[in-house]
Parts: C-alpha cells; sequence; structure tokens
C-alpha cells in the first residue's frame, strides 16, 4: 500500500465514522482541544479512527491533530501527519451537511515548514468530492486534474471570507472594504472546502486574516498552490508559516498573486 493509499484509507474510515453516528453531531465530550474549542464526541470518533489506521500502517508516523495536539514517537518518525478530523463541526450540530476530513503528510525533519507539505488529502464528507494534492503534480478531484480560475478583476471576483471574529472597528472597516471590493462573496464554515474549491476554480480566493485558524489547516493551502493558485500572508509574503502550535494561519488564497495582492492592498487600507 502506497503512502498515498493509506491517507485516504484513514480518511475513508473516518467519514464512514461520522456518517454512521451523525446522531451524535451534537454531543460534547466535556474537554477542550490544545486551541481551546470545546470537543465534539464526533470529532473524537473520527480523530481516532484515523490515527489506529495510521499507527497499524507500515510507515512510522508522528501526528499532530486537532483534538489531541501532538502524538510522538517513541523512534524517529518517518512522516509527520496533520490531521483535521471534521472541518465544519459547527455545521454538523446544526444538521447543515457541509463538513470535511484533511490530512497533510510531511516528511519528517528537524525544522519543518508549510513548503515541506508532500501529499495532502481533502474530502466533503456529503458533496462526495476528494481532493489529493501532491507536490509537484498537481491537485485531483475524484481522479480528475483540477485547476485556479483563470484570472478576473477583482470586481467580479467571487470569494470566500472567513468573518468569525470579534467585530472590533478595525476589522470591521477592514472586512467591509474588502467584501465590498469584489462581485460576491460565498462561505460553507469549513474553510478545507472553500479552499479546495478554490484550487478547482469555483471559487476565486479565500481569505482568513483573523489569526485562529491552527496549522492543521495547511492542506488547504496545499490544494490552492499545488492548483496553480498563490497564497500570500498577512504582510504581503508569500506564505510560509513554521510548525509550532502557538503559530496561527493568516491568508488570502486566490487564482492568481495578482488577484492574491489586490484583495491584500484593499483589506490594509487606511
Amino acid at each position: 500500500m502506497t503512502l498515498l493509499q493509506t491517507i485516504i484509507g484513514a480518511i475513508d474510515s473516518a467519514k464512514a465514522v461520522i456518517i454512521e453516528n451523525i446522531d451524535m453531531a451534537r454531543e460534547r465530550t466535556g474537554e477542550l482541544n490544545p486551541f481551546g474549542d470545546k470537543t465534539l464526541l464526533l470529532d473524537r470518533k473520527a480523530e481516532d479512527v484515523i490515527v489506529n489506521v495510521l499507527s497499524s500502517s507500515n510507515e512510522n508516523f508522528e501526528m499532530f491533530t486537532e483534538e489531541k495536539g501532538f502524538i510522538k514517537l517513541e523512534g524517529k518518525p518517518e512522516f509527520l501527519a496533520l490531521i483535521d478530523p471534521i472541518d465544519g463541526s459547527a455545521n454538523l450540530e446544526r444538521g447543515i451537511p457541509l463538513a470535511s476530513i484533511g490530512i497533510s503528510i510531511v516528511p519528517y525533519k528537524e525544522k519543518m515548514t508549510s513548503d515541506d507539505v508532500e501529499i495532502s488529502v481533502i474530502e466533503s464528507i456529503f458533496t462526495d468530492e476528494t481532493y489529493v494534492a501532491v507536490t509537484g503534480k498537481g491537485v485531483t478531484r475524484n481522479g480528475v486534474n483540477v485547476r485556479t480560475s483563470n484570472p478576473i478583476e477583482l470586481k467580479d471576483a467571487i470569494i470566500s471570507y472567513d468573518t468569525k471574529k470579534t467585530w472590533d472597528t478595525d476589522f470591521l472597516e477592514r472586512s467591509l472594504r474588502t467584501i465590498g471590493s469584489v462581485h460576491d462573496i460565498r462561505r460553507s464554515a469549513s474553510n478545507l472546502l472553500d479552499l479546495c474549491w478554490t484550487a478547482a476554480g469555483f471559487l476565486d480566493g479565500m481569505v482568513d486574516l483573523r489569526n485562529m485558524l491552527p496549522f492543521i489547516h495547511l492542506c488547504g493551502t496545499h490544494m490552492v498552490i499545488e492548483a496553480g493558485g498563490f497564497v500570500l500572508d498577512q504582510y504581503g509574503n508569500r506564505f510560509c508559516i513554521p510548525f509550532k502550535p502557538e503559530i496561527m494561519m493568516n491568508f488570502i488564497a486566490a487564482s492568481n498573486e495578482s488577484l492574491a495582492r489586490q484583495i491584500l492592498v484593499i483589506f490594509n487600507q487606511s
């Protein structure tokens, strides 16, 4: 079994558990995850399945998960697996069928960054979309190659914009400017899914500048980059972050660099 097959098998197993136990979507464990969010029972179940599948494979994985944080190996690992068992848990709690599962694989070394991600797989649980990104080989959606959308003027762009943040005056003004500069916005409330839709050309971009998104979501930005898009950080640099639990993702992912930079300019206008 190849590494990619192992990852897809883990995601398929987690998806089956989610579907079979969807009636538990509102149940909580009473615990907080490493990022301070309340852990849902379904998240824990899906994550446990993924961890078990990877742990029983022929590869040696160290893992960083949404609910458990770092899962260390006694020996030297071959890979680091970044695991988001359910992205869109709040949707599931409310019965909204939009959620995804994401895993990224990084060849293990002492210091790793988002540039080192080798394979990412994201499964949209209810729309039956499987996205696979392999560094240097592009992105597939259900086995078919996809690319980001063709260049478009900012005023005609349709983007995803994440707004879950305390609405202080500064963020409010920046957000209103940004949203007002494009044609329209769409948001599934699963950032991984929105990033996949950006990679596939359904959306022209996805913006998350809340300083709230853990780096387990790197599989999403990896999709956009490998599909021919461009990702900027909040300072206008090419997006690249080290793997440290305290570092949050801030990015503008777009179909091309010009569009990403135009969005950032609008966001930063004084």
